[in-house]
């Protein structure tokens, strides 16, 4: 008689070498969901900052992107008729991003909580209209646990630039 199948012997070594093979492999699948997860991060703030400075230049008004709390827990784009910084009930909030998991964002001083843009795309501290000291800063997005970092670094002009840092420059 021929039996063609496998005996049971054969079949627990399979699902043995299996089980070796995945808890290689789920250690590397953590961390590359991690970097994803930092990437997108960086991704979504660097459109959202754009897309404020883009709203000012094409309304020819201030606009506020301001971090809830922290960087991390999500922000809010305004545009600032009265260049107070502050979102007003005359100035509804334009977009809403609610806070990000696996990331630490922090901000130097200039961006630590917002970033303003006056009418000619140029990033400068709320005052009077299309006035206001200048803002350069940079925020670091770092992961909760190991892999890659970035910053985000703003320019005098109002322009944004993305770098990959090592994640030893986020403590």
């Amino acid at each position: 008689m021929n039996n063609k199948g496998f005996t049971f012997v054969e079949l627990l070594i399979a699902i043995l070498i299996l089980t070796i093979l995945a808890a290689g492999a789920i250690p590397s699948f953590k961390q590359s969901i991690q970097n994803a997860r930092t990437k997108t991060a960086q991704y979504e703030l660097l459109g959202a900052i754009e897309h404020a400075r883009s709203l000012a230049v094409f309304s020819g008004s201030r606009s506020v992107i301001r971090a809830k709390n922290n960087w991390h827990d999500g922000w809010e784009i305004f545009l600032d008729k009265d260049n107070d910084g502050i979102a007003d009930e005359s100035e509804p909030i334009l977009y809403d991003r609610s806070g990000l998991s696996g990331v630490v964002i922090t901000g130097n001083n200039p961006v630590k909580k917002r970033i303003s843009f006056i009418g000619t795309g140029e990033a400068r501290a709320p005052g009077r209209a299309n006035t206001g000291a200048f803002t350069a800063g940079s925020l670091k997005i770092c992961p909760k646990s190991g892999g890659n970092a970035y910053k985000l670094v703003l320019s005098r002009g109002g322009r944004m630039r993305s770098e990959e840092i090592d994640a030893s420059d986020c403590d």
